[in-house]
């Protein structure tokens, strides 16, 4: 936009030196025009600042028009990744869903089991992993298995699932 702005003040006062110059051939009897050496350096480095802002202006567009590319590129890649994402979701979902059959597996296995065979797998787990699985079990259950484990296993499990 100010470029254009300044090409527009360029013309008109290459219109207005024109004018100037041919204004007086017009009044007077045809006397020739002559121009003084610093009209003519002020008109050459007029054409001159034109002839720069027009290649400033080619190259802008070709600016712009490498900068669009490159936008639909990076959007045509965030679709992509998109999807990609959606689709490693999707196998995210199943495959947990998998281990979510494995654990309720385990859990029925260890509710068959008698407390005081259940116990000593639960002692040799880390408290975080046998909270988790005596939380999915039924609370009678729980109730019978806690004693069976080690003094203090049995604490540490004990304040995990908030039992006093």
């Amino acid at each position: 936009m100010k470029m254009r702005k300044r090409r527009s003040v360029i013309q008109i006062l290459i219109v207005l030196l024109t004018l100037a110059v041919t204004i007086p051939a017009f009044t007077e009897e045809k006397s020739p025009v002559r121009l003084t050496s610093q009209e003519i350096s002020v008109s050459a480095a007029l054409k001159e600042r034109e002839e720069a802002l027009a290649a400033r202006e080619k190259a802008l567009a070709a600016k712009e028009k490498e900068l669009a590319a490159l936008n639909k590129e990076v959007d045509e890649k965030f679709t992509q990744l998109n999807a990609l994402q959606e689709e490693l979701k999707g196998q995210l979902g199943r495959a947990g869903k998998g281990k979510d059959q494995q654990f309720k597996n385990l859990i029925k296995v260890y509710s068959a089991m008698s407390p005081s065979k259940v116990a000593p797998l639960l002692d040799k787990m880390e408290d975080v992993e046998a909270v988790e699985i005596l939380r999915a079990m039924k609370t009678e259950a729980v109730a019978k298995i806690i004693p069976k484990l080690s003094q203090d296993k049995a604490v540490r499990v004990s304040r995990l699932l908030g039992l006093p």
